[in-house]
């Protein structure tokens, strides 16, 4: 039985903090997605081409650090407790904010983006927070509910990065910090530690190895066949953020409130589908089912959008994220559901790692595609082209599933 799972207040309380901090997670990615494009034109002075390869640095070198402090930071929730790990990087999200509102030059940018990704294990420690306090049976919805507070946050940030980005640049950066710091004092004030000291193990550097990490994921029975899934649909959700606004402004020419009302869009729909549709349908299908169906629908709407010809088809094909998002929650469930109470922290930081590399990845062959097909001397002219490859990776992770999983009981 999960601790203080009698205590019905604390566990609110606790859903409230942890769907906060997922919640500003997303919004500081979503504050500056809009004006990207624009800012790094600016910066560097060259073409959109230019300035998708360094946002990609920039994601890269925020993804790098969060690869490597990732495990670091799931074995500590493990060893000292999950309420302490995300005080304190929430506290540091709002430090990075803080300094992102004053830097001017490049090279601090991409340091400042590295900073914030060695405390940016939120999302991971957020889960293993709820698997201490759920039913394995419950974890999925419950995954549901800090994803649907992660769709919010793709909401809230573009809407707020436009508005107060067309007064002062600067000012975005101030309200995410003190959203940050509001949500911090939440935090210690009302919620309670969830990992009780006879549920800790001691810190070890082997498995707070990202590497060891990874390879314990994989040899794990019942884990190391779903890994592949997870990554390869990771990999192929991050074209999103990653690119999207990049073709948007070259393929429809949109403006950056016009990007940003297409994240918020797609915000909204991951909201609703993480807090209402995949609370309804998770438990009545299955994983195996809701996986399935999931990756399929993800894989048309990915060639939809790389397809598209007008901005209206994009937003028919962003709807389906009404059911593709429960690709996630549905295998974070199977997955936390086949390692001990006291590892739930090891996996998520795993699973984080996992994350990270295909942020690493994601610049690389997104940013690079639409470099080759969307810059001033293109091999073709194809803007589109990395939502293409986004599909193919998809398709690859529901091939895997079928044929990986077909005698498993999911």
């Amino acid at each position: 039985m999960p601790p203080d799972s009698n205590t019905d207040t604390n566990t609110r309380l606790a859903l409230i903090f942890l769907a906060a901090t997922a919640f500003i997670n997303s919004m500081g990615m979503g504050l500056i997605a809009p004006i990207m494009p624009s800012l790094l034109l600016k910066i560097t002075g060259g073409d959109i081409a230019d300035a998708s390869l360094w946002g990609g640095v920039a994601l890269i070198s925020y993804a790098a650090m969060q690869f490597i402090f990732s495990p670091i930071v799931g074995a500590l929730s493990d060893r000292f407790g999950r309420r302490p790990i995300l005080l304190m990087s929430l506290t540091m999200f709002a430090l990075d904010m803080l300094l992102l509102a004053i830097v001017e030059t490049l090279p601090w940018f991409l340091v400042i983006r590295a900073f914030a990704g060695i405390f940016a294990s939120t999302f991971s420690t957020a889960s293993a927070y709820i698997a201490d306090v759920t039913p394995p049976e419950q974890r999925g919805q419950r995954f549901a509910i800090i994803g649907a507070a992660f769709g919010a946050g793709f909401i809230m940030g573009p809407a707020i990065g436009g508005v107060l980005g067309d007064i002062d640049v600067r000012y975005p950066f101030y309200a995410g910090a003190l959203v940050a710091t509001i949500n911090a004092v939440f935090g210690s004030l009302f919620v309670r530690e969830s990992l009780t000291p006879d549920r800790r193990r001691p810190f070890s550097w082997a498995r707070a190895n990202t590497f060891g990490t990874l390879v314990r994921l994989f040899r794990t029975p019942g884990i190391g066949t779903l890994v592949p899934v997870f990554f390869l649909a990771t990999l192929s959700s991050w074209v999103y953020p990653t690119v999207w606004s990049y073709v948007a402004k070259a393929k429809f020419l949109w403006t950056e409130s016009e990007i940003g009302w297409s994240i918020a869009y797609y915000g909204v729909i991951s909201f609703v589908a993480q807090a209402i549709v995949i609370q309804v349908l998770l438990p009545r299908i299955g994983v195996r089912k809701a996986v399935w169906i999931a990756l399929a629908v993800e894989v048309f709407a990915l060639l939809g959008i790389g397809f598209a010809s007008v901005g209206w088809f994009v937003y028919l094909m962003v709807t389906t994220a009404l059911i593709s998002t429960m690709q996630d929650p549905a295998i974070r469930q199977a997955l936390s559901a086949r390692v001990p109470e006291n590892a739930q922290g090891e996996l998520q930081g795993g699973l984080s790692a996992l994350t990270s590399v295909a942020m690493i990845l994601s610049p690389l062959i997104y940013n690079g595609m639409f470099s080759l097909t969307a810059g001033t001397a293109p091999l073709f002219y194809f803007p589109g082209s990395p939502f293409i490859v986004a599909a193919t990776i998809s398709a690859l992770a529901l091939l895997f599933f079928a044929v990986r999983t077909k005698r498993e009981q999911l």
